[in-house]
Protein backbone atom coordinates (compact mmCIF):
# COMPACT_ATOMS: atom_id res chain seq x y z
CA UNK A 1 0.00 0.00 0.00
CA UNK A 2 3.09 2.36 0.94
CA UNK A 3 4.46 1.72 -2.47
CA UNK A 4 1.21 2.56 -4.23
CA UNK A 5 1.16 5.64 -1.84
CA UNK A 6 4.52 6.92 -2.96
CA UNK A 7 3.84 7.06 -6.48
CA UNK A 8 0.51 8.64 -6.03
CA UNK A 9 1.56 11.13 -3.49
CA UNK A 10 5.28 10.91 -3.58
CA UNK A 11 7.36 11.12 -0.20
CA UNK A 12 6.45 14.10 2.10
CA UNK A 13 2.43 13.92 1.05
CA UNK A 14 2.48 10.45 1.68
CA UNK A 15 4.19 10.60 5.73
CA UNK A 16 1.63 13.03 6.25
CA UNK A 17 -1.27 10.97 4.84
CA UNK A 18 0.13 8.35 6.93
CA UNK A 19 0.88 10.22 10.24
CA UNK A 20 -3.08 11.40 10.08
CA UNK A 21 -4.12 8.09 9.46
CA UNK A 22 -3.16 6.92 12.81
CA UNK A 23 -5.31 9.83 14.26
CA UNK A 24 -8.87 8.61 15.26
CA UNK A 25 -11.29 11.16 12.66
CA UNK A 26 -13.56 13.47 14.13
CA UNK A 27 -16.90 12.70 15.33
CA UNK A 28 -19.77 14.73 13.50
CA UNK A 29 -23.68 14.87 13.15
CA UNK A 30 -26.01 15.07 10.53
CA UNK A 31 -29.22 16.91 11.77
CA UNK A 32 -32.50 15.14 10.57
CA UNK A 33 -34.75 17.90 9.53
CA UNK A 34 -37.57 16.41 9.10
CA UNK A 35 -37.86 16.11 12.61
CA UNK A 36 -35.93 19.25 14.00
CA UNK A 37 -34.11 21.85 13.08
CA UNK A 38 -30.10 22.29 13.40
CA UNK A 39 -31.06 25.42 15.83
CA UNK A 40 -33.01 23.42 18.31
CA UNK A 41 -31.27 20.43 18.74
CA UNK A 42 -27.44 22.17 19.10
CA UNK A 43 -29.36 23.92 22.11
CA UNK A 44 -30.75 20.63 23.35
CA UNK A 45 -27.47 19.03 23.29
CA UNK A 46 -25.80 21.76 24.49
CA UNK A 47 -27.87 21.68 27.86
CA UNK A 48 -27.07 18.11 28.05
CA UNK A 49 -23.32 18.87 28.11
CA UNK A 50 -22.20 18.52 24.39
CA UNK A 51 -19.93 21.32 22.47
CA UNK A 52 -20.67 21.21 18.72
CA UNK A 53 -19.46 23.46 16.42
CA UNK A 54 -21.11 23.84 12.80
CA UNK A 55 -19.61 22.46 10.07
CA UNK A 56 -18.54 25.16 6.58
CA UNK A 57 -19.93 22.91 4.11
CA UNK A 58 -23.55 21.74 5.72
CA UNK A 59 -25.51 24.10 8.00
CA UNK A 60 -26.74 21.18 9.61
CA UNK A 61 -23.75 18.91 10.20
CA UNK A 62 -21.83 19.68 13.54
CA UNK A 63 -18.72 18.40 15.00
CA UNK A 64 -18.99 17.09 18.39
CA UNK A 65 -16.26 18.57 20.37
CA UNK A 66 -16.79 17.13 23.86
CA UNK A 67 -18.97 14.34 24.73
CA UNK A 68 -19.79 13.81 28.10
CA UNK A 69 -21.74 10.60 27.61
CA UNK A 70 -22.09 8.34 23.64
CA UNK A 71 -23.76 10.79 21.80
CA UNK A 72 -25.09 7.82 20.15
CA UNK A 73 -27.30 6.71 23.57
CA UNK A 74 -28.97 10.11 23.61
CA UNK A 75 -33.06 10.40 23.74
CA UNK A 76 -32.36 12.40 20.50
CA UNK A 77 -30.15 10.08 18.72
CA UNK A 78 -33.66 7.26 19.33
CA UNK A 79 -35.83 9.88 18.70
CA UNK A 80 -33.96 10.16 15.22
CA UNK A 81 -32.86 13.81 15.37
CA UNK A 82 -29.83 13.23 13.95
CA UNK A 83 -27.37 10.80 12.32
CA UNK A 84 -23.86 10.11 13.57
CA UNK A 85 -21.84 10.24 10.09
CA UNK A 86 -18.83 11.65 8.54
CA UNK A 87 -18.87 14.69 6.92
CA UNK A 88 -17.15 13.52 3.95
CA UNK A 89 -20.33 10.64 4.33
CA UNK A 90 -22.59 13.50 4.36
CA UNK A 91 -21.42 15.18 0.29
CA UNK A 92 -22.98 12.65 -2.10
CA UNK A 93 -26.65 13.10 -0.59
CA UNK A 94 -25.97 16.91 -1.00
CA UNK A 95 -23.87 17.18 -4.35
CA UNK A 96 -26.85 15.05 -6.17
CA UNK A 97 -29.45 16.93 -4.15
CA UNK A 98 -32.76 15.27 -5.57
CA UNK A 99 -35.98 17.36 -5.33
CA UNK A 100 -39.03 16.15 -4.32
CA UNK A 101 -40.73 14.78 -7.25
CA UNK A 102 -37.73 12.69 -8.42
CA UNK A 103 -37.67 8.74 -8.24
CA UNK A 104 -34.21 8.23 -6.84
CA UNK A 105 -32.37 5.39 -6.73
CA UNK A 106 -30.05 4.60 -3.60
CA UNK A 107 -28.01 1.30 -5.14
CA UNK A 108 -26.23 0.11 -2.19
CA UNK A 109 -28.25 2.07 0.57
CA UNK A 110 -27.23 -0.04 4.20
CA UNK A 111 -27.27 0.92 6.67
CA UNK A 112 -28.79 4.11 5.66
CA UNK A 113 -26.85 7.15 6.04
CA UNK A 114 -26.86 8.25 2.51
CA UNK A 115 -30.79 7.05 2.62
CA UNK A 116 -32.08 8.74 5.21
CA UNK A 117 -30.23 12.29 4.11
CA UNK A 118 -31.65 12.07 0.24
CA UNK A 119 -35.20 11.46 2.36
CA UNK A 120 -34.32 14.79 4.05
CA UNK A 121 -33.21 16.90 1.22
CA UNK A 122 -36.69 15.45 -0.68
CA UNK A 123 -38.88 16.39 2.34
CA UNK A 124 -39.70 13.01 2.52
CA UNK A 125 -41.53 13.23 -0.99
CA UNK A 126 -41.14 12.43 -4.00
CA UNK A 127 -40.02 7.87 -4.16
CA UNK A 128 -36.69 6.79 -2.82
CA UNK A 129 -35.68 2.69 -3.85
CA UNK A 130 -33.42 1.79 -1.03
CA UNK A 131 -31.51 -1.25 -2.43
CA UNK A 132 -28.70 -3.48 -0.74
CA UNK A 133 -28.08 -7.16 -1.65
CA UNK A 134 -26.75 -8.22 2.01
CA UNK A 135 -29.87 -9.51 3.73
CA UNK A 136 -28.03 -9.14 6.94
CA UNK A 137 -27.57 -5.53 6.46
CA UNK A 138 -31.25 -5.13 5.67
CA UNK A 139 -32.37 -4.93 9.10
CA UNK A 140 -29.88 -2.03 10.54
CA UNK A 141 -31.37 0.43 7.05
CA UNK A 142 -35.18 -0.79 8.43
CA UNK A 143 -34.36 0.49 11.87
CA UNK A 144 -32.61 3.83 10.92
CA UNK A 145 -35.56 4.39 7.90
CA UNK A 146 -37.76 3.93 10.86
CA UNK A 147 -35.73 5.98 13.58
CA UNK A 148 -35.78 8.98 11.47
CA UNK A 149 -39.07 9.26 10.29
CA UNK A 150 -38.78 8.10 6.56
CA UNK A 151 -41.84 7.30 4.79
CA UNK A 152 -41.04 7.97 0.83
CA UNK A 153 -39.38 4.94 0.43
CA UNK A 154 -39.38 1.06 -0.44
CA UNK A 155 -36.47 -1.58 0.92
CA UNK A 156 -35.39 -3.88 -1.74
CA UNK A 157 -32.86 -6.72 -0.98
CA UNK A 158 -31.30 -7.42 -4.33
CA UNK A 159 -28.45 -7.39 -6.27
CA UNK A 160 -28.34 -3.57 -8.10
CA UNK A 161 -26.71 -5.22 -10.52
CA UNK A 162 -30.12 -6.46 -11.76
CA UNK A 163 -31.99 -3.38 -11.20
CA UNK A 164 -33.13 -2.99 -14.77
CA UNK A 165 -35.33 -5.65 -14.29
CA UNK A 166 -37.33 -3.83 -12.13
CA UNK A 167 -38.52 -1.85 -15.09
CA UNK A 168 -37.87 1.78 -13.54
CA UNK A 169 -35.99 4.61 -14.79
CA UNK A 170 -34.86 6.70 -11.87
CA UNK A 171 -34.31 10.66 -12.26
CA UNK A 172 -31.27 10.61 -9.77
CA UNK A 173 -29.53 7.15 -8.73
CA UNK A 174 -26.71 7.19 -5.89
CA UNK A 175 -24.43 4.92 -5.79
CA UNK A 176 -21.88 4.28 -2.95
CA UNK A 177 -19.52 1.61 -4.52
CA UNK A 178 -18.48 -1.24 -2.15
CA UNK A 179 -14.95 -1.16 -1.76
CA UNK A 180 -12.12 -1.97 -0.03
CA UNK A 181 -12.27 0.62 2.16
CA UNK A 182 -8.67 2.21 2.10
CA UNK A 183 -10.25 5.80 3.24
CA UNK A 184 -11.27 4.05 6.61
CA UNK A 185 -7.81 3.54 8.01
CA UNK A 186 -8.39 6.22 10.66
CA UNK A 187 -11.59 4.68 11.96
CA UNK A 188 -10.53 0.92 11.57
CA UNK A 189 -6.51 0.64 11.65
CA UNK A 190 -6.88 -3.11 10.20
CA UNK A 191 -7.79 -2.11 6.86
CA UNK A 192 -3.63 -1.27 6.78
CA UNK A 193 -2.88 -4.88 6.44
CA UNK A 194 -6.50 -6.24 5.62
CA UNK A 195 -6.35 -5.14 1.84
CA UNK A 196 -4.25 -6.57 -1.17
CA UNK A 197 -3.85 -4.93 -4.69
CA UNK A 198 -5.87 -8.46 -5.87
CA UNK A 199 -8.65 -7.06 -3.63
CA UNK A 200 -8.58 -3.95 -5.38
CA UNK A 201 -8.49 -5.13 -8.63
CA UNK A 202 -11.31 -7.48 -8.30
CA UNK A 203 -13.86 -4.93 -6.15
CA UNK A 204 -13.31 -2.45 -9.61
CA UNK A 205 -14.89 -5.32 -11.77
CA UNK A 206 -17.78 -5.40 -9.37
CA UNK A 207 -18.11 -1.77 -9.34
CA UNK A 208 -18.02 -1.36 -12.73
CA UNK A 209 -20.91 -3.62 -13.26
CA UNK A 210 -22.98 -1.54 -11.26
CA UNK A 211 -22.15 1.89 -12.47
CA UNK A 212 -23.31 0.06 -16.19
CA UNK A 213 -26.48 -1.21 -14.54
CA UNK A 214 -26.72 2.10 -12.83
CA UNK A 215 -26.62 4.07 -16.01
CA UNK A 216 -28.90 1.42 -17.98
CA UNK A 217 -31.60 2.55 -15.44
CA UNK A 218 -31.07 6.16 -15.63
CA UNK A 219 -33.25 8.75 -17.34
CA UNK A 220 -32.21 10.85 -20.49
CA UNK A 221 -30.45 14.04 -18.43
CA UNK A 222 -30.67 12.05 -15.16
CA UNK A 223 -28.02 12.53 -12.86
CA UNK A 224 -25.74 9.52 -11.21
CA UNK A 225 -23.48 10.47 -8.42
CA UNK A 226 -20.56 7.73 -7.88
CA UNK A 227 -18.47 7.73 -4.49
CA UNK A 228 -16.31 5.32 -2.83
CA UNK A 229 -14.71 5.27 0.59
CA UNK A 230 -11.42 4.14 -0.90
CA UNK A 231 -8.64 6.65 -2.25
CA UNK A 232 -7.66 3.86 -5.07
CA UNK A 233 -7.77 5.18 -8.35
CA UNK A 234 -8.45 1.98 -9.69
CA UNK A 235 -11.56 1.91 -7.73
CA UNK A 236 -12.50 5.91 -8.94
CA UNK A 237 -10.86 7.36 -11.57
CA UNK A 238 -10.46 4.48 -13.91
CA UNK A 239 -13.99 3.27 -13.19
CA UNK A 240 -15.46 6.24 -14.19
CA UNK A 241 -12.93 6.58 -17.28
CA UNK A 242 -13.69 3.28 -18.45
CA UNK A 243 -17.39 4.27 -18.46
CA UNK A 244 -16.12 7.90 -20.24
CA UNK A 245 -14.74 5.80 -23.15
CA UNK A 246 -17.19 2.95 -23.83
CA UNK A 247 -20.65 5.51 -23.11
CA UNK A 248 -20.66 9.04 -25.79
CA UNK A 249 -24.14 9.25 -23.25
CA UNK A 250 -22.79 9.88 -20.39
CA UNK A 251 -20.15 13.10 -19.27
CA UNK A 252 -19.35 14.25 -15.65
CA UNK A 253 -20.78 17.33 -14.92
CA UNK A 254 -18.47 20.01 -12.27
CA UNK A 255 -19.77 19.38 -8.25
CA UNK A 256 -21.31 23.05 -7.17
CA UNK A 257 -19.02 23.66 -4.28
CA UNK A 258 -14.80 22.64 -4.41
CA UNK A 259 -14.58 21.42 -1.04
CA UNK A 260 -12.05 18.45 -2.03
CA UNK A 261 -9.72 18.44 -4.38
CA UNK A 262 -9.71 17.49 -7.61
CA UNK A 263 -9.26 14.01 -9.05
CA UNK A 264 -6.03 12.39 -11.13
CA UNK A 265 -6.21 13.00 -14.91
CA UNK A 266 -3.18 11.50 -14.65
CA UNK A 267 -2.14 8.59 -12.42
CA UNK A 268 0.33 5.15 -12.60
CA UNK A 269 1.74 7.18 -16.25
CA UNK A 270 -1.75 6.76 -17.43
CA UNK A 271 -3.68 9.56 -19.47
CA UNK A 272 -7.10 9.55 -18.10
CA UNK A 273 -10.42 11.92 -19.37
CA UNK A 274 -9.66 15.42 -18.61
CA UNK A 275 -12.35 16.08 -17.37
CA UNK A 276 -12.30 13.59 -14.40
CA UNK A 277 -10.61 17.04 -12.93
CA UNK A 278 -13.87 17.76 -11.83
CA UNK A 279 -14.05 15.18 -10.00
CA UNK A 280 -13.34 14.91 -6.02
CA UNK A 281 -11.09 13.81 -3.27
CA UNK A 282 -10.88 14.04 -0.02
CA UNK A 283 -8.06 13.13 2.67
CA UNK A 284 -7.50 13.19 6.41
CA UNK A 285 -4.45 14.86 6.24
CA UNK A 286 -6.35 17.81 3.97
CA UNK A 287 -9.57 17.65 5.29
CA UNK A 288 -10.00 16.21 8.66
CA UNK A 289 -12.12 13.63 7.51
CA UNK A 290 -12.01 10.18 5.91
CA UNK A 291 -10.96 9.35 2.35
CA UNK A 292 -13.14 9.49 0.16
CA UNK A 293 -13.82 10.56 -3.72
CA UNK A 294 -16.97 11.66 -5.24
CA UNK A 295 -17.76 12.07 -8.83
CA UNK A 296 -21.28 12.95 -10.90
CA UNK A 297 -22.36 12.09 -14.16
CA UNK A 298 -24.98 12.88 -16.37
CA UNK A 299 -26.71 10.62 -19.34
CA UNK A 300 -27.03 13.00 -22.21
Amino acid sequence: MIERYLTLFGKSETIKFLDFNETPPPKWIRVNTLKINPKDLKSRLRKKGFSLKESEWLPYAFKVQKEPLSIGSTHEYLQGYYYIQDIASMLPAHFLNPNSKDLVVDMAAAPGGKATHLAQIMKNLGSLVLIDRNKKRIPALKINIRRMGVHNSIILNMDSKNIQKLGIYADMILLDAPCTGEGLIRQDPSRKKSKKLADILNMSKIQKNLLGSGLDTLKKNGLLLYSTCSIAPEENEFIINDVLKKRKSIKIIPLEENLGISGFTRVYGNDLNEDLKHSQRFYPHKHDTIGFFICLLKKI
